[in-house]
């Protein structure tokens, strides 16, 4: 594996979204990746807002309203990729066993199963756990250790890898519980899009300091190459709308909502030509 070495600090930035607190960025040179710093030692705390969406289901808002409905849609999405993908690498989804990481309340798995399609999830939150039981019947797992090795056929984590403490222990453990040719599928937000540029420290998917560690296109091709080999990346649309909303609301624009759609549908259009979406969807391949 990489041996990290953040020790160039690039954007000073806080966390807008809850606490206020302050924080650095560092980057390491090789891969490109940036490093949150520091880590609070309670990270759970940071989470507990209601308004926290990724583990709520607030449908007060305006705002809440259009994520849950864009939400629904991106499941879908999802969806029709996973069975894509399925099709493609498998020929048939009998005996193809799929693993959410970072499930949340469980609404992929779900879909995933309606879909005739041997699905589980991991999500280490208790509460998002307890949801998808209630609201599903769902039996999430806090974590993958309970998971023989070679065991999956395709894990996928969405907007989950930039949260982890540990990178490094965290590929090995997908490593371990990927089947040889086995596939993983990644979202995460990429720093080098436009609307990063724009927003600069308030845009929204620095998110500090839920997230850990930030990606680029660049960074993840040299993060996985001695165990996947990278099959596709594929842009992720909405993302740009969802997260350009929150960075004008963090930098008080006037009517956040007109103004972060339009540079959200600016972003999209440059990602066309320079081929860097707010958050790309990444298909890799496990070496045998």
């Amino acid at each position: 594996m990489i041996d990290f070495n953040f020790n160039k600090s690039v954007l000073r930035t806080k966390d807008y979204f809850f606490s206020k607190e302050k924080f650095e960025l560092f980057k390491d040179d090789t891969t490109g990746i940036l490093k949150t710093v520091p880590q609070p030692k309670e990270l759970s705390k940071y989470y507990e807002s209601e308004d926290y969406y990724s583990h709520g289901n607030n449908k007060a808002s305006f705002f809440s309203k259009i994520y849950n409905v864009v939400k629904r849609r991106n499941i879908q999405t999802k969806t029709r990729l996973i069975t894509n993908v399925i099709n493609e690498h498998f020929g048939s989804s009998t005996n193809i066993k799929v693993c959410d990481v970072g499930a949340g309340s469980g609404e992929l798995v779900q879909s995933l199963i309606d879909n005739n399609i041997s699905a589980c999830g991991v999500e280490p939150s208790k509460k998002a756990r307890d949801f998808a039981k209630q609201n599903f019947s769902l039996e999430l797992q806090p974590d993958t250790s309970g998971y023989e090795e070679n065991y999956f056929d395709i894990i996928t984590m969405y907007h989950v890898l930039e949260h982890v403490p540990n990178l490094s222990q965290q590929i090995l453990e997908l490593v371990r519980l990927l089947k040889p040719d086995g596939i993983l599928i990644l979202a995460l937000p990429n720093y080098q899009c436009l609307d990063a540029r724009v927003f600069k420290e308030h845009w929204a998917a620095y998110d500090v300091p839920r997230h850990t560690f930030h990606f680029s296109k660049y960074s993840v091709e040299i993060l996985f190459k001695s165990k996947f080999r990278l099959v596709n990346t594929i842009p992720m649309w909405w993302d740009s709308f969802y997260v350009s909303i929150l960075s004008a609301r963090y930098k008080k624009w006037p009517i956040p909502f007109i103004s972060g759609t339009l540079v959200g549908f600016i972003s999209n259009l440059s990602c066309l030509i320079t081929k860097q979406a707010s958050s790309h969807q990444f298909i890799l391949k496990k070496l045998k």
